[in-house]
């Protein structure tokens, strides 16, 4: 993953994390390390501040706090708890135990982070010509069908319709 420079870091507003202290410091250094800015938050008064500065482009937290956050603020909000997954364990005894995958996390975090004109100019490109060529031509094998199914139907006027 591509480390930001700090000019675009700059130019972000911050991502605000609400987690208990530990893990909230993780995720603040995973992405600091990355070049986001993130502040971390334990308690509710302390989100309820942060998320009432409009500081904050979004915000990220375990499943049972979305609500509250959403509540406070209508920012994007990313589940924590979706990047965890299982992992088997190699001995019996061990029981299984859960694995952050961090590179999701970072994507979806780049995902809701890049800017509104990046995802606008992302969309409303100009399709090469390769491209406009495959449309051209997978429009016009749709009008074939459709003209050879209405022309097969007129053909046989004793067919009945399945319409």
């Amino acid at each position: 993953m591509p480390v930001m420079s700090s000019v675009q870091s700059n130019q972000q507003k911050p991502i605000l994390v609400f987690l208990g202290k530990g893990a909230a410091c993780n995720i603040v250094s995973k992405l600091n390390e990355n070049g986001y800015a993130a502040t971390a938050v334990s308690s509710v008064p302390e989100l309820f501040d942060a998320l009432r500065s409009d500081r904050y482009c979004l915000a990220v937290t375990m499943r049972a706090d979305i609500d509250l956050v959403r509540n406070i603020k209508p920012i994007p909000v990313i589940n924590l708890e979706v990047f965890f997954h299982a992992i088997q364990p190699t001995a019996k005894s061990v029981p299984s135990s859960k694995e952050f995958d961090s590179d999701a996390f970072l994507r979806r975090i780049a995902a809701l982070t890049e800017s509104k004109t990046a995802r606008i100019a992302a969309v409303q490109r100009t399709p090469t010509l390769n491209e406009t060529v495959i449309a051209a031509a997978a429009k016009a094998s749709r009008w074939r069908a459709a003209t050879s199914l209405l022309l097969s139907r007129r053909a046989s006027p004793r067919a009945e319709r399945a319409d």
